[in-house]
């Protein structure tokens, strides 16, 4: 599940059934140079989003280039054959549009919403990114130290060092196991010859999607897209394979001592792959009663009637290989075997007798509502697609929403049994010293 804003529960309901009705199955296309092309024509507004998504996140990386997606997406927009740094940007500006760009283990994403007279100057600035970035020298280094800023910032975050933490536990040796934004050592060993090798090998026309969402006719825009990207053609290589990811038989603790106030505790499962479908959706029902939908039971129970936390969770990002389930409260050092005790019962008891029914059509409901938020604009909806593309199939944004309603108790049932077993569980405790930490 992607994360949402926070939304009411009186707009919650009120989205849910927009949900259904403003989204349209895309047209998918497969270029003669394997460019995938998914387009949704939308004339509510005279708005065009573009956005281009590329297979290539940390899980391509490996120690020692770790980083590298990150370091790339800083860079792109800078010099190309034809432009120099600082000239997409503005070429952009001048039309009304801003060059936006976000990096995570499956993928990197380039993004702009235009007025729709303006697609093809837009296809054009992001064509010539794809195709063209030089990375001088010169860009790299400045880029390098705002990078290490950026780290320096993440490593005060108790959040972000939790979240670091424990998907290096919970992956192990699986490049999902490495830090998006890289560690502080391998951005300052990433040489311009790593980026160029990297970028060519992954920046290709068979590992991108253009998608195209708003004002068009799909066409012409399939078009404007095939002569933006004319010449655009694969290099030899062989797909990226992955080793399976597996829990340990038994339930591992890791206690990190912290030089934080606080104690944080993170609990992780391996959860399902983004093509399982039906159980991605009975996970993401799962964890909307649990963590992150209105009325949660983290947020009633551990946070409000019983104050043992500050803060509540629960988390499933869905990915092209397992993704990871994560339930977090950020507590007291006197609290944490108490709310680790019964964050567990409950989960055992999901596991046994599932979740009452009023609280799983409260679970659907906030978590449409959230996805109608998340999709009323073309910016939305291509978002969607794109993002389903880079971890199962664009199609996916589309048949997620009855697949959501279709979900049952007994589904639910099955989804907690498979993926969260208290006895295989990863159980991370950040804490100070005073808190017990090792």
């Amino acid at each position: 599940m992607q994360r949402f804003l926070l939304i009411t529960f009186a707009l919650v309901s009120l989205l849910a059934p927009a949900c259904r009705a403003q989204f349209g199955m895309p047209t998918v296309t497969k270029m003669g140079n394997g460019l995938t092309v998914i387009l949704l024509e939308d004339h509510s507004s005279e708005l065009v989003a573009v956005d281009v998504w590329v297979r290539a996140g940390s899980a391509n990386e490996t120690p020692k280039n770790n980083g590298v997606s990150h370091f790339i997406e800083h860079l792109i927009f800078g010099s190309t054959l034809k432009r120099r740094a600082g000239d997409m940007d503005l070429e952009m500006e001048s039309v009304g549009g801003v060059l936006n760009a976000r990096t995570s283990r499956d993928w990197a994403h380039f993004y702009t919403t235009v007025s729709s007279r303006y697609l093809s100057k837009a296809l054009d600035v992001l064509a010539d990114a794809l195709m063209n970035a030089q990375f001088p020298e010169h860009e790299i280094q400045r880029e390098r130290l705002i990078l290490l800023d950026e780290i320096s910032r993440l490593e005060t975050d108790p959040v972000e060092v939790c979240k670091t933490a424990i998907a290096s536990a919970v992956f192990g040796a699986h490049p999902y196991g490495l830090p998006i934004q890289g560690t502080t050592d391998s951005i300052k060993m990433i040489t311009r010859d790593d980026i160029i090798s990297y970028y060519h090998q992954y920046y290709t026309p068979n590992n991108t999607a253009i998608v195209i969402v708003g004002d068009i006719e799909p066409q012409k825009a399939l078009s404007e897209v095939g002569k933006a990207f004319q010449g655009w053609s694969n290099p030899a290589q062989q797909p990226t394979k992955f080793q399976d990811v597996e829990l340990p038989s038994r339930q591992t603790v890791k206690r990190v001592e912290s030089p934080f106030k606080n104690a944080y505790i993170t609990i992780g499962f391996l959860g399902p792959r983004g093509s399982d479908y039906q159980d991605v959706c009975a996970v993401d029902v799962l964890l909307s009663y649990l963590g992150y939908g209105y009325r949660s039971w983290l947020e009633e129970e551990i946070m409000n009637k019983l104050a043992l936390a500050d803060a509540v969770s629960a988390d499933f990002l869905t990915q092209r290989e397992r993704g990871m389930i994560t339930i977090f409260a950020a507590t007291t050092p006197a609290n944490l075997e108490k709310v680790q005790s019964l964050v567990m019962e409950k989960i055992v008891d999901i596991r046994t007798r599932g979740i009452p029914e009023a609280s799983i059509s409260l679970a659907k409901r906030s978590l449409l509502g959230r996805y109608a938020f998340q999709n009323e604009t073309v910016e939305g909806m291509a978002n969607s697609f794109g993002f389903y593309f880079a971890v199962s199939e664009p199609q996916f944004a589309v048949t997620y929403i009855g697949c959501v309603q279709s979900i049952t108790n007994e589904d639910v049932i099955r989804a907690a049994q498979k993926y969260l077993d208290p006895e295989r569980a990863i159980i991370l405790i950040l804490a100070p010293k005073e808190g017990g930490a090792q």
